[in-house]
């Protein structure tokens, strides 16, 4: 009788104590980490995502920003942290995708030292040009650039950023001679644009919204399959005549490598979560986002698959650090 007390008992704990075990995360706060300065898409959204976040897991969640070298000092802190879920890294596409083709070895993270958690947000680019340039869309500034090789001038918040690589692949799929301004954030590129010292940049509908409502630019084309429902009267590049410029930029979470599957599976519903919530939802809109969450796997196809088409913008431009 003892006996069979016994090993009901310990039947007993081994089914329910990993269970229950994995039911007690997270038991205290939890810290996103933006690899990149305060302010700009990167901050807002996360800070969206953080405050939906902390509801569905019960616990506080911090953003932390640390910027500087490409995102890459946050990344590392984030992938040298303790894989206890407890430290995670709020991630932009190029963070994966663009990076480690950037700078090869030079890198201080890999992209193997992360596991995906989810998806958080997609957004479209859009191309903010100067309000007096003669082109009034994305064909005529292509025969403007034919004709004027080197005129066409665009900013970005730096060598190897979004609207950088943007902008490359503009140059390669137009054949167009048009050259790159590095800045040290998006916010000068775009007083720029509206100066009239560079003709266009490539970059979230946040950045340029309120300039262009407030009629100091002009937008005449977006990166995505669709048209952004805040800029309904603003044509795709596919609409616009010129394809493969749909693949959506994104957000999402990762964690270090050896992060616990439990873990990684309560973060992911929670994230789901966040994603179908209405008000998240709205709140992402209004920054020119769409809410998206996906399973770890599906985040780590769609790096692969992004890899591929910016791997070949980088060797074709001769960007590679290498």
């Amino acid at each position: 009788m003892k006996a069979r007390f016994v090993t009901g008992l310990l039947l007993f704990l081994m089914g329910v104590l990993p269970v229950h075990a994995d039911t007690q995360y997270p038991e205290k706060g939890v810290r996103l980490v933006i690899p990149f300065a305060a302010g700009g898409s990167a901050t807002t959204s996360a800070r969206l995502l953080a405050e939906h976040l902390a509801q569905a897991l019960g616990q506080k969640v911090y953003v932390e920003n640390k910027g500087g070298a490409n995102g890459a000092i946050g990344a590392a802190f984030v992938a040298n942290s303790q894989a206890d879920g407890y430290t995670l890294l709020y991630s932009s596409a190029g963070m994966m995708t663009v990076n480690p083709f950037l700078f090869g070895d030079a890198l201080v993270y890999k992209v193997d030292q992360f596991i995906p958690v989810s998806l958080s947000s997609t957004f479209a680019s859009v191309m903010f040009i100067n309000k007096d340039f003669p082109a009034k869309n994305l064909q005529e500034l292509i025969a403007y650039g034919k004709k004027n090789p080197g005129a066409i001038t665009f900013g970005s918040a730096g060598a190897g950023s979004s609207g950088h690589l943007w902008g490359e692949l503009l140059k390669q799929r137009a054949d167009i001679d048009i050259r790159h301004v590095p800045y040290k954030g998006m916010g000068p590129a775009l007083i720029d644009v509206i100066g009239g010292r560079i003709t266009f940049v490539l970059d979230a509908a946040v950045t340029g919204i309120s300039q262009l409502k407030a009629g100091n630019l002009r937008a005449i084309a977006s990166t995505s399959h669709k048209r952004i429902p805040m800029l309904a009267d603003v044509p795709t590049f596919a609409e616009s005549g010129l394809k493969g410029f749909e693949p959506l930029s994104w957000y999402g979470v990762f964690a270090p490598a050896a992060t616990p599957k439990p873990i990684i599976d309560r973060l992911n519903s929670a994230i789901a979560v966040v994603a179908s919530s209405p008000e998240y939802k709205k709140d992402l809109m209004a920054l020119g986002m769409s809410a998206e969450a996906s399973t770890s796997e599906a985040l780590k196809s769609r790096i692969v698959n992004d890899s591929k088409l910016w791997s070949e913008v980088i060797r074709v431009a001769n960007l590679s650090s290498q």
